[in-house]
């Protein structure tokens, strides 16, 4: 355990479960509260993990998050490390054997690690429910013209939380892909073609961008959703033998 990090109050509530409807062989998810004004060099220090530039929340994002993965990695492999991350890009790098996703939102943070026999990449989001004005401002920039037909046809409270889970769903994605193609790739590059309408469920994506040979355009992905109080977690998980397939379907327990 982050012993040091609790004692301090800057971690809380960590906890390791399952809130997604379908188990992935071989991952863990773990997820926690952080506290801003414990941040401290001294847990940098501690943990060796070299400090971001950036204001106070952002560097007590960064070091929450991967306080959180540190975790996971500890209970997955049996080796609390962190992950570090390229230089030039910023896209985490992994200990051998493993693969991963960190996320964080509104003082809650959450990483999830799979090993990389079973598992390629890994894409987790978290984020705060949409107001519904901000919704009406943010749709275009995030919505297909297709997928912004369907929003308009819901009503306002609808709306933002069907906003808020394509955003997440595409972060998830952007995650999982961007370190396998290393291509940028924006909102209007995928689009969500089907979704549960429950807050929890399945949903299934499909890129409009060729990012590489492997992961061009028409193809379709599936991903995970869970509303947690007011806000959704997604998940997008790319097994080792889909990276080259046509679908990627979650491989249940």
């Amino acid at each position: 355990m982050p012993e040091v990090a609790l004692k301090t109050g800057f971690l809380t509530d960590i906890q390791q479960h399952w809130p997604f409807p379908t188990a992935l062989i071989d991952c863990t998810l773990v997820q926690a509260g952080f506290n801003q004004h414990a941040l401290s060099p001294e847990l940098f220090e501690h943990y060796a993990i070299a400090v971001p530039h950036g204001a106070s929340k952002r560097q007590a994002e960064f070091l929450a998050a991967r306080l959180c993965a540190r975790q996971a990695l500890q209970r997955q492999t049996g080796h609390a490390q962190v992950p570090t991350q390229q230089a030039d890009t910023r896209i985490p790098v992994w200990p051998t054997h493993s693969c991963g996703s960190m996320t964080h939102s509104h003082a809650r943070c959450a990483a999830i690690v799979g090993l990389q026999s079973k598992w390629h990449s890994l894409g987790l989001d978290l984020e705060r429910l949409i107001p519904i004005a901000r919704a009406q401002r943010l749709a275009k920039t995030i919505l297909t013209q297709a997928e912004y037909t369907a929003y308009c046809r819901l009503d306002p409270a609808q709306q933002a939380w069907h906003l808020t889970l394509a955003f997440s769903l595409k972060e998830s994605l952007f995650k999982a892909l961007n370190p396998l193609t290393g291509m940028y790739f924006g909102f209007h590059d995928a689009q969500i073609i089907d979704t549960e309408r429950h807050t929890t469920g399945h949903a299934r994506l499909r890129l409009n961008k060729t990012l590489s040979t492997h992961w061009t355009a028409g193809r379709e992905l599936e991903g995970q959703f869970v509303q947690l109080d007011n806000s959704l977690l997604t998940l997008i998980g790319i097994s080792s033998e889909q990276n080259s397939a046509t679908v990627t379907t979650p491989m249940a327990l």
